[in-house]
């Protein structure tokens, strides 16, 4: 017998595979095939120190946002209001950060 699987199963693999995807993209980035078919590491393109500091606390935060906000969507309907709070909050807050960062 199948199980089915629900849409909160669904977005949690999808996060999964997006999330990953973005450390194995920060680990494998600085890969780059040149002209000859040869396989280089770019050194300009390594993320040390500070910049893999601020990526991985990006990574975190965003990772945990996104499964939160599944989660509260899928539990109760007290918790569909939170995510739509949450989710304009964030709609309102986001491009004004962008903005803020610009300058």
């Amino acid at each position: 017998m199948k199980k089915e699987l629900s849409i909160k199963s669904l977005l949690n693999i999808i996060g999964l595979f997006i999330f990953l995807g973005m450390i194995i993209m920060a680990i494998t980035n600085p890969l780059t095939i040149d002209p000859n078919i040869g396989i280089y590491q770019n050194d300009k393109a390594i993320m040390k120190g500070k910049k893999l500091y601020e990526f991985a606390i990006f990574i975190l935060i965003s990772s945990f946002t996104y499964f939160l906000l599944v989660q509260l969507y899928f539990s109760t309907p007290k918790g569909r209001k939170v995510f739509f709070i949450v989710l304009s909050v964030l709609a309102i807050a986001a491009p004004m950060v962008a903005i803020y960062l610009e300058r």
